[in-house]
């Protein structure tokens, strides 16, 4: 294969002519040399190589989305389209760079040698997503963010050294360069639209159909199995006792959402083995018990049993769908469901008897349960406010905004429940800002006896 003649400089010396496949293996292997920095990576370049590269990239996309989304899936045709748009800016703005590098000789070998960096930059980040959640809760700093920006500066210095290639002395309108394609990276992603190549097919055809009446035949053994496993707290002391409920079955963020604040909830207010969660999906029909209206309350009754009233806090986490009129929505296809209205939550509550409570509702038009709830003992933090929608409920989401902002970042950060509130807020609108949603204003009302108990509960620690 005949190197470049605008690049011979980036070609591997001695033979001129190797199988497509040994040249692709070798261009993979010299961009892995200018990811870390080793010394002469030489590339063989040609339009062909540059396609098959490209292809590999793909192909980590693809592998990527399908870490992330779970049951069968379909290739989306608008994930095409913007994965594509992507491709064509990246090309774009290496065309630019190539051409303000030397011109038209470098265009070619500077995409080449970046695309094949690319696959170690992908094996980067699907390792750190894989392994990094399972310690985002003993750490003090947002992971996924600063990973992202390691892989962002890291593209930038590949890039810097693309253009060095060929140059006997360094130019010093590199760094230039590379700012500009540093910027086009981050344009890229945060005004492109975004949508992952594989998306969840519809489950409605390929589903057997559901057992209503065996599901609810099952209900009273799994609510036992789940308050069998609650724990006792301290005497004399303040406990959290934590409740959550996921209660839209036909969007798997809600599920995998109410999973990981249990987890988060759990580590930082010391309430993992008082814990309950219910939830709607068809994957935990026989794990977790229905989440719906008459098994919250038995499950509030229950837990009001096994509390100190005097002194533990509820932990209440509800996150699912919402309506115009304030209420939250709990459906599950056929089980034919009904939704669940504030002043219906509030009744719930102070049947119980449970005095002492955080509830956070994620939901778009949540605000409405603020003033429903909020009492001197009761600190109430909703997703939106009562007339504005929230955002991240899409199925494939591994959170929406406001879960992430609050529990994955602010409070597994270590921020209290209220500090967290104010980082996710500001966090939030600064997203939706960025993105051009119209905002979802986030609300927190404090009772004035709660925040001095959740000072006592910090102080018995």
């Amino acid at each position: 294969m005949t190197p470049h003649p605008g690049m011979r400089s980036l070609a591997p010396h001695g033979r001129r002519t190797w199988p497509f496949a040994a040249c692709l293996l070798r261009n993979l292997g010299q961009g892995c040399r200018l990811a870390l920095g080793l010394p002469r990576p030489r590339f063989t370049v040609s339009v062909g190589q540059l396609l098959a590269l490209l292809a590999l990239g793909w192909a980590c996309a693809l592998v990527a989305d399908w870490r992330a989304a779970e049951g069968p899936l379909r290739v989306s045709d608008w994930g095409v389209a913007t994965e594509a748009a992507r491709a064509y800016w990246w090309l774009a703005a290496l065309a630019i760079i190539g051409l303000l590098n030397g011109g038209p000789g470098r265009v070619l070998p500077v995409m080449v040698a970046c695309a094949a960096a690319e696959p170690l930059l992908w094996a980067f980040w699907l390792t750190a997503v894989t392994a990094l959640p399972a310690l985002s809760s003993r750490m003090t700093w947002p992971w996924q963010d600063i990973t992202w920006w390691i892989v962002l500066a890291w593209q930038v210095f590949i890039l810097a050294r693309a253009l060095r290639l060929g140059h006997p002395r360094f130019p010093w309108r590199i760094p230039a360069l590379a700012a500009l394609y540093g910027a086009s990276l981050y344009a890229s992603v945060e005004y492109l639209p975004d949508q992952a190549l594989l998306v969840p097919t519809d489950l409605s055809a390929t589903t057997p159909p559901l057992d209503v009446e065996g599901t609810y035949y099952a209900q009273a053994g799994l609510l036992g199995a789940a308050l069998d496993e609650v724990g006792p707290g301290r005497p004399g002391v303040p406990d959290f006792y934590f409740l959550g409920f996921g209660a839209y079955a036909d969007e798997a963020v809600f599920r995998r959402e109410v999973v990981q604040v249990r987890r988060i909830v759990g580590s930082r207010l010391d309430a993992d083995t008082r814990a309950v969660i219910l939830v709607n999906s068809p994957r935990t029909l026989r794990r977790y018990p229905l989440a719906n209206r008459s098994n919250l309350e038995y499950v509030l009754h229950e837990l009001a049993r096994r509390m100190e009233r005097e002194q533990d806090i509820l932990f209440l986490f509800m996150t699912s769908h919402g309506t115009e009129e304030g209420e939250l929505v709990i459906d599950f296809g056929e089980l034919g469901l009904n939704d669940l209205r504030p002043s219906e939550l509030r009744e719930m509550l102070e049947r119980a008897g449970i005095g002492w409570r955080v509830l956070v509702v994620s939901a778009c038009y949540s605000g409405a349960f603020v003033p429903a709830l909020e009492d001197p003992r009761t600190l109430v933090i909703t997703a939106a406010a009562n007339d504005r929608s929230s955002f991240g409920c899409a199925h494939e989401n591994e959170w929406t905004y406001f879960g992430e902002a609050y529990f994955r970042d602010a409070l597994a950060g270590g921020s209290s429940l209220t500090e967290a509130f104010s980082q996710a807020r500001a966090a939030i609108e600064s997203r939706e800002a960025r993105e051009g949603k119209e905002a979802s204003r986030p609300q927190m009302s404090a009772g004035r006896e709660i925040e001095a108990h959740l000072a006592r509960w910090a102080a018995s620690r």
